[in-house]
């Protein structure tokens, strides 16, 4: 029997609910905190859809005893392993980066709701530590103990990164406005 919280809710999930129920209850909440700590939309589907595909083996046998954190952790374990892969690409490969930029500004391309938000506009300004931290600590409500676990930095850094961010953001903000 698995006792688990969905992802969208506060409710526990049934015994025998399907994976794909949690699956449909838990994606876009998922997919907005990898969004958040990815600023690269098709990145952040990806990273999600990795994380529910492993996260799937442990549901099937029972491993997973929060199943709402466990998708969190596995949500940024595959955002910091992009983070991680395309330092290694920009490494061998150059400007992949600012490709991925450009891809994102190209004509037609289809902007989520979470994009248009002035918010959202500003977070993808600051950088990437200081978005992480904003992200976790602000927008998923997280300690900074647990904030400073799932990014493996000291609880001193999360302080900073967080403090500097809000500045950056509250910055960032009167200038648009």
């Amino acid at each position: 029997m698995i006792a688990a919280v969905a992802v969208d809710a506060e409710v526990p999930l049934e015994p025998d609910r399907s994976f794909a129920e949690f699956f449909a209850a838990g994606y876009q909440r998922a997919l907005r905190l990898a969004t958040l700590l990815e600023a690269d939309p098709a990145r952040a589907e990806d990273a999600v859809c990795d994380a529910f595909a492993r996260t799937y083996g442990k549901w099937r046998s029972g491993r997973v005893s929060e199943v709402d954190a466990y998708v969190r952790q596995a949500v940024v374990n595959e955002v910091r392993g992009g983070w991680r892969r395309r330092v290694v690409e920009r490494r061998h490969a150059g400007a992949l980066e600012r490709q991925a930029v450009d891809d994102a500004h190209a004509p037609g391309f289809e902007r989520s709701v979470v994009e248009r938000d002035e918010v959202w506009t500003a977070l993808r300004r600051l950088p990437a530590g200081q978005r992480r931290v904003v992200v976790l600590r602000y927008y998923e409500d997280l300690e900074e103990r647990e904030v400073a676990r799932l990014l493996h930095v000291n609880i001193g850094t999360v302080k900073s990164q967080a403090a500097k961010g809000l500045a950056a953001l509250q910055t960032i903000l009167r200038g648009t406005q």
